[in-house]
Protein backbone atom coordinates (compact mmCIF):
# COMPACT_ATOMS: atom_id res chain seq x y z
CA UNK A 1 0.00 0.00 0.00
CA UNK A 2 1.31 3.40 -0.78
CA UNK A 3 0.82 6.57 1.38
CA UNK A 4 -2.31 7.56 -1.46
CA UNK A 5 -3.93 4.42 -0.79
CA UNK A 6 -3.83 4.93 3.32
CA UNK A 7 -4.69 8.29 2.90
CA UNK A 8 -7.29 7.76 0.31
CA UNK A 9 -9.01 4.52 3.02
CA UNK A 10 -9.07 6.69 5.74
CA UNK A 11 -10.76 9.91 3.97
CA UNK A 12 -13.35 7.59 2.41
CA UNK A 13 -13.91 5.88 6.20
CA UNK A 14 -14.17 9.38 7.78
CA UNK A 15 -17.36 10.19 5.26
CA UNK A 16 -18.51 6.60 5.94
CA UNK A 17 -18.00 7.63 9.58
CA UNK A 18 -19.33 10.88 9.29
CA UNK A 19 -22.22 10.89 7.03
CA UNK A 20 -22.68 14.67 6.55
CA UNK A 21 -18.75 14.80 5.17
CA UNK A 22 -20.02 12.41 2.23
CA UNK A 23 -19.67 14.44 -1.35
CA UNK A 24 -17.34 17.57 0.61
CA UNK A 25 -13.64 17.50 -0.38
CA UNK A 26 -11.80 16.91 2.15
CA UNK A 27 -7.76 17.77 2.43
CA UNK A 28 -6.46 15.43 5.26
CA UNK A 29 -5.87 18.76 6.76
CA UNK A 30 -9.13 18.80 9.04
CA UNK A 31 -8.80 18.15 12.79
CA UNK A 32 -9.90 14.91 13.35
CA UNK A 33 -11.87 15.75 17.02
CA UNK A 34 -12.23 19.96 16.50
CA UNK A 35 -13.51 19.63 12.55
CA UNK A 36 -14.61 16.41 11.72
CA UNK A 37 -15.82 15.14 15.41
CA UNK A 38 -14.16 12.04 15.70
CA UNK A 39 -13.62 10.81 18.99
CA UNK A 40 -11.77 7.79 19.86
CA UNK A 41 -14.12 5.30 19.20
CA UNK A 42 -13.95 6.68 15.88
CA UNK A 43 -10.34 6.43 15.61
CA UNK A 44 -10.56 2.70 16.59
CA UNK A 45 -13.11 2.52 13.64
CA UNK A 46 -10.69 4.25 11.32
CA UNK A 47 -7.98 1.46 12.73
CA UNK A 48 -10.04 -1.40 12.23
CA UNK A 49 -11.56 -0.20 8.03
CA UNK A 50 -7.40 0.36 7.64
CA UNK A 51 -6.38 -2.98 8.55
CA UNK A 52 -9.31 -4.43 6.80
CA UNK A 53 -9.33 -2.72 3.57
CA UNK A 54 -5.22 -3.79 3.29
CA UNK A 55 -5.30 -7.21 5.18
CA UNK A 56 -3.25 -6.45 7.73
CA UNK A 57 -4.87 -7.03 10.89
CA UNK A 58 -2.79 -6.49 13.79
CA UNK A 59 -0.03 -4.70 12.11
CA UNK A 60 -0.63 -1.43 12.74
CA UNK A 61 -0.19 -0.13 16.73
CA UNK A 62 -3.73 1.33 17.80
CA UNK A 63 -2.01 4.08 19.97
CA UNK A 64 -0.81 5.34 16.84
CA UNK A 65 -4.28 6.28 16.39
CA UNK A 66 -4.78 8.35 19.46
CA UNK A 67 -1.93 11.47 19.36
CA UNK A 68 -2.40 12.61 15.32
CA UNK A 69 -4.65 15.83 14.85
CA UNK A 70 -5.29 15.02 11.08
CA UNK A 71 -5.54 12.56 8.78
CA UNK A 72 -2.85 13.61 7.27
CA UNK A 73 -0.94 13.22 10.66
CA UNK A 74 -2.17 10.11 10.98
CA UNK A 75 -0.98 9.19 7.46
CA UNK A 76 2.39 10.24 8.43
CA UNK A 77 2.03 8.32 12.20
CA UNK A 78 1.47 5.38 10.02
CA UNK A 79 4.38 5.41 7.41
CA UNK A 80 6.95 5.94 9.79
CA UNK A 81 5.97 3.93 12.92
CA UNK A 82 4.71 0.78 10.86
CA UNK A 83 6.73 1.25 7.54
CA UNK A 84 3.83 -0.16 5.76
CA UNK A 85 3.89 1.74 3.25
CA UNK A 86 5.29 2.13 0.06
Amino acid sequence: MTRSEVRTVLLDAVRELRPEFAGLRLTGNEHLGAELGLDSVARVELLVVLEEEFGIEDEVDPRIFMTPATVNALVDQIVVAEGVCR
